[in-house]
């Protein structure tokens, strides 16, 4: 999907708003005194859920690492980079999320791969236990793909490594200075 001309300022300005708001939530996030969350609002991992700021912030991850991909492949054409696993398991991820379901079809068009190809990357998916296709009950012809829980820790914990590794780089404090 192309972006018309008089489309980009509005988008300019929707990316920087969503910039804004990532920063004072990560400030916030980080006043947070973690003894206050209850051991019972922790995942199997132990790592908190109770926070919405940490939801959003590994949304708002997820979302900055789909349009990274998506700005490097404007850059550089895209037929050099190819991580189709990865660009399914995002968007996967920010539509579970989200709580939107996903067409196979839908996704494919998304992460810019065939059908064939986004067909071999799910099956491959779902032997390895990251995501499970249902059925539309409606029409025969369409199915969904779903992250499985444990999907959904391992993006999450990834999204967290790439945070904090943000972090020690110094890019957090790189973004609130400008």
């Amino acid at each position: 999907m192309s972006v018309g001309s008089d489309e980009k300022p509005i988008l300019e300005r929707i990316e920087k708003v969503l910039a804004e708001l990532s920063r004072t939530m990560g400030a916030s996030e980080r006043s947070v005194d973690a003894a206050t969350i209850p051991p019972e609002a922790t995942n199997r991992s132990g790592r908190s859920e109770s926070q919405p700021t940490e939801k959003m912030t590994r949304l708002n991850t997820a979302l900055a690492w789909i349009r990274a991909r998506k700005h490097r492949d404007e850059a550089f054409g895209d037929d050099l980079f190819f991580d189709p696993a990865w660009s399914i398991l995002l968007e996967l991820y920010v539509h579970h999320r989200q709580q939107v379901a996903t067409s196979i079809t839908s996704l494919c068009q998304s992460v810019k791969i065939p059908p064939s190809t986004g067909l071999r990357w799910i099956a491959l998916l779902e032997k390895r236990g990251l995501v499970t296709r249902e059925a539309d009950p409606f029409d025969k012809r369409r199915s969904y793909a779903r992250l499985t829980p444990e999907a959904v820790e391992r993006v999450e914990r990834a999204l967290d490594n790439a945070v904090t590794s943000d972090r020690q780089l110094g890019i957090e404090i790189a973004r609130v200075i400008n």
